[in-house]
């Protein structure tokens, strides 16, 4: 909330200051000014016909996925530069306009790895304030064949991207979860795979395909 009401002090109509209120849940742009104690009328603006004239704080929604491969024995993930070593995690981006969650999904797993997926089900979502996102978890199935060819020339953000048998991943998610700037934890043997903590939604997802979210891989 403070981050929100730092980046928008103007208006958007009429590019003045604008005022907040219910303690900082919302901002207007008020019709006057009272600098200095001297009341001042403000010039017209559109923001304050009807009920435009409140701006609410932002919420972006972004899809995360756990990819599953078509036979149901692998996970896709990835990872980018910023991570740490041998550190994966589900692959995730954000929803475009005029965009189904769905569509959302298929497109950013075809951008970020050429895989292509066939169903996707939606299944959970997580708050993220940093600064306003809305993550919403799906879990997604990739098409047999060349839908489970791993391309990344479709966009440069990740730096690699592997299937990970279910026993990595469930191995991963008992002895290898910690946070970005945290060490490995404990017990974890230099060169297995490492995935985020129990408080991320990806880790969630995760967790529930290796404990059979998807079952039996339908005939596609």
């Amino acid at each position: 909330m403070i981050d929100w009401n730092t980046r928008v002090p103007f208006c958007a109509q009429c590019g003045s200051k604008t005022l907040s209120v219910n303690a900082g849940g919302k901002r207007t742009c008020p019709p006057t000014d009272n600098a200095g104690g001297v009341t001042k009328e403000r010039p017209s603006c559109a923001s304050r016909q009807g009920v435009s004239n409140i701006c609410f704080p932002r919420t972006d929604p972004t899809i995360i996925v756990a990819v599953v491969s078509a036979d149901g024995t692998k996970i896709l993930l990835g990872r980018n530069k910023r991570f740490p070593p041998h550190w994966y995690s589900t692959l995730a981006g954000f929803l475009e306009p005029g965009e189904s969650i769905e569509e959302a999904v298929r497109r950013e797993v075809w951008e970020e790895s050429g895989v292509r997926l066939s169903r996707v089900v939606i299944h959970s979502s997580q708050p993220w304030p940093f600064p306003a996102n809305l993550m919403i978890g799906a879990i997604g199935q990739a098409a047999p064949g060349d839908g489970e060819k791993i391309d990344l020339g479709n966009d440069p953000e990740l730096e690699d991207a592997k299937w990970f048998t279910m026993d990595e991943v469930k191995e991963a998610l008992e002895k290898g979860v910690s946070g970005l700037g945290e060490a490995a934890p404990e017990g974890w043997k230099e060169g297995n795979l490492r995935l985020p903590p129990q408080t991320a939604i990806a880790n969630r997802l995760m967790t529930a395909v290796v404990e059979g979210f998807v079952g039996a891989a339908p005939k596609i």
